[in-house]
């Protein structure tokens, strides 16, 4: 009998868990930036490149926040030129929800987009990429990608284990950079009594059924109440919650 094949986890769980946890504990955009800079030395990669596409009718902004190890002549050439208006990974990007590889578009040539794309080979971007499209709870949208000198990176059963590994980090990233540009928008918001409560027990160490048995609640009232006040702070843990209540006076 044939043992079905699976995917294996090209991404090593020691550099996987590192990335994610300094995606998911970044409060600013400068520490998200940070921890994207590391991700193609700690991944075997070339680049990686996150856009945040905008929301509602509000696409496609020159100036919208960008990460990305590519040279930095290409992203002034880029940003010069307007190349994101013609760029077509990011037009397939923004109307197919699916992850692509570069290789799979098709331009004609003596087009805008393949002269640009023919150009990005003289900078050294890579030799193979795959995107990411991303779908905010919001409906905000974003693009990530990767690049790898090596053409055959994403060939194969490889693919797939590319895809799901990449696809949970691009994932990552998007909802902490939503995470911290609503909180700098918006500020620290006024924690409800049982909010407060619930994070100044947690701070003392106390686990939830714990906090629940001390101000007579239940266990999912104290779940949601320690949510919500994670998200009033912009925060990604109860930890980082913690951290930013005590900063800003909250408790």
């Amino acid at each position: 009998m044939r043992l079905k094949q699976t995917a294996p986890t090209l991404i090593l769980p020691k550099a996987l868990q590192g990335l994610v946890s300094a995606i998911t504990r970044a409060q600013s955009l400068e520490e998200l930036s940070a921890a994207l800079q590391t991700l193609p030395e700690k991944c075997n990669m070339n680049n990686v490149v996150y856009y945040f596409a905008g929301s509602g009718k509000a696409f496609l902004n020159p100036d919208g926040f960008t990460c990305t190890t590519y040279p930095r002549e290409w992203q002034e050439r880029y940003y010069n030129q307007n190349y994101l208006l013609i760029d077509p990974v990011v037009q397939r990007g923004l109307h197919n929800g699916l992850p692509f590889e570069w290789r799979d578009l098709k331009i004609e040539k003596g087009t805008q987009a393949y002269s640009m794309l023919m150009e990005g080979l003289d900078y050294s971007l890579g030799n193979a990429a795959l995107s990411i499209p991303l779908l905010g709870t919001d409906g905000s949208r974003g693009l990530f990608a990767i690049t790898s000198n090596d053409s055959h990176k994403f060939e194969g059963l490889a693919r797939v284990s590319y895809v799901r590994d990449y696809q949970m980090l691009a994932n990552y990233v998007h909802e902490a950079y939503l995470r911290i540009t609503a909180f700098q928008t918006n500020g620290v918001m006024d924690l409800s009594r049982e909010e407060k409560d619930c994070l100044k027990l947690a701070a003392e160490g106390l686990l939830g059924h714990e906090i629940a048995h001390k101000l007579k609640l239940s266990e999912p009232v104290v779940r949601l109440c320690l949510r919500v006040a994670r998200h009033k702070l912009g925060a990604a843990t109860t930890d980082i919650a913690i951290l930013n209540a005590n900063q800003f006076g909250v408790i």
